[in-house]
């Protein structure tokens, strides 16, 4: 039965109910529901909390996983860029805005997902808002609202394989405790990817600039200038302002990781608000889940190092690292780098001010010795370690996201009232109604029909239409 005061309403023609319900639930309801909910339909687990789920794993529709692809990193609209011209904004790399900030509003991040029919890439780099848009959504009505959002996804969705990503399922690739309902039938899962040379290259431009002048050294080789000589002997660059090759990819590091976590959080935000269960998990090695071992993972290519295990350099033709072999050297990279952040620039790329040209006018491009500098710097990095960057993964992956239909029963046998939100226990009544039962619970399991399996497999539910 519906909860009391919400009465069922279908305000756009076709949709369900409960996605009027996700879109009018209150923020801070979503913050303070917040929670890991790990156990999907069709389930087992061993143990001590020992349950095997009863109902039919229920793959998510296309609308419930487009407003979580969309949460997690869709495209808002345009970048206010409201910096003087003169003090910095040259530092910035695009002028679209995502669901989550990104240092310089590079977005280096991308998602790949995986599903009961498929594995996909979610292309946003290239996506711009439809007439310069400042907002995609502000004052839309919610019927154009949503559709957007689908066609937005939909275009942005690019198929890699008619199948589930084929991840680890046991160790060492996967944790012991994420054996048991990881990449499951009737399960979506989101593995946003670090392009690591995106944030490092632009970084670098900012600290060799005149104005900063920084002398990167090598920890490991003396602390000796990173084939830099040249530039401090000009007096281009200042030796007392050092900094270590390991501390600025600590910083790259701690710029992007975090890209990762604000995507797979506004994705669990959106469980909340729809209803769904799942979780933010490390669970995954990044070599296994990325394809450098025993199982496909995503398919991404890995080269050999000079020191340490080959590194994961992209997915050929869909997600690129700054790095041969996708360019012949370093200093081909920066200039790819370069011929990117700039197009970004031109007149007939949209910016949010009212006077564009005023505004981009100003802002100076770098000069030859800095991108000079830039390039000797890069190729010592690859010369030295035979890889860029030279202590992180050019493609770097760590955290995983996982969205499926929680499985009310087994939060009922072992938990007090609360464990599930009303959101939870309506969820089938109003997003699926054909497929719930009187009492609004999921669709049972048949007797014929076989246990859930690890990378696809079982029975799952088409998804429905809406």
């Amino acid at each position: 039965m519906s909860p009391a005061g919400r009465e069922p309403r279908d305000v756009i023609s076709g949709a369900p109910a409960g996605l009027q319900d996700a879109l009018t639930y209150p923020f801070f309801q979503s913050v303070f529901d917040r929670k890991s909910r790990r156990m999907g339909l069709g389930m087992e687990m061993p143990g001590t909390l020992a349950y095997s789920s009863p109902y039919e794993p229920v793959p998510l529709t296309e609308l419930e996983e487009a407003l979580l692809l969309v949460a997690g990193t869709g495209l808002t609209g345009l970048n206010l860029g409201d910096i003087d011209p003169s003090m910095g904004a040259d530092a910035m790399v695009q002028w679209t805005a995502r669901t989550w900030p990104s240092s310089c509003s590079n977005h280096g991040t991308e998602l790949f997902f995986t599903n009961d029919q498929g594995t996909y890439f979610l292309d946003m780099w290239n996506l711009m808002p439809e007439d310069g848009e400042v907002s995609t959504l502000q004052g839309k009505p919610v019927e154009a609202q949503v559709e957007w959002i689908l066609n937005l996804v939909r275009g942005a969705k690019k198929q890699l394989s008619p199948e589930r990503a084929q991840m680890p399922t046991g160790l060492p690739g996967l944790f012991v405790f994420n054996h048991w309902n990881a990449n499951k039938p009737g399960t979506t899962l989101f593995l946003p990817v670090s392009n690591m040379t995106l944030e490092y290259i632009n970084l670098l431009f900012i600290y060799f600039s005149p104005e900063y002048r920084f002398t990167l050294v090598d920890e490991t080789n003396g602390y000796a200038p990173c084939g830099l000589q040249r530039w401090i002997d000009s007096g281009r660059l200042d030796p007392a302002r050092q900094m270590g090759i390991v501390e600025i990819e600590q910083r790259v590091l701690s710029m992007q990781v975090v890209e990762q976590a604000f995507i797979c959080q506004n994705i669990n935000l959106g469980l909340q608000a729809m209803g769904l269960g799942g979780w933010t998990y490390t669970g995954y090695i990044a070599r296994y889940a990325l394809g450098g071992m025993d199982v496909p993972g995503l398919g991404f290519r890995f080269e050999e190092a000079k020191r340490g295990p080959s590194v994961p350099v992209g997915r050929d033709g869909v997600f690129e690292a700054f790095v041969p072999p996708y360019h012949d050297d370093m200093g081909a990279a920066v200039d790819a780098f370069l011929e990117r952040k700039w197009s970004q620039y031109e007149s007939d790329k949209p910016k949010a001010y009212l006077e564009p040209d005023k505004v981009t006018s100003q802002i100076a491009r770098p000069d030859q010795d800095t991108i000079q500098i830039v390039k000797d710097y890069c190729q010592y990095v690859h010369d030295t370690y035979g890889r860029f960057p030279a202590f992180l993964d050019p493609m770097y992956q760590r955290l995983t996201c996982q969205a499926q239909h929680v499985d009310p029963d087994f939060y009922a046998q072992y938990y007090p009232p609360g464990a599930l939100t009303d959101q939870h226990h309506s969820h089938f009544e109003r997003w699926h109604p054909e497929m719930a039962d009187d009492d609004g619970r999921p669709p049972q399991r048949s007797s014929q029909a076989p246990g859930p399996g690890a990378n696809g497999g079982g029975a799952p539910v088409p998804p429905g239409a809406l």
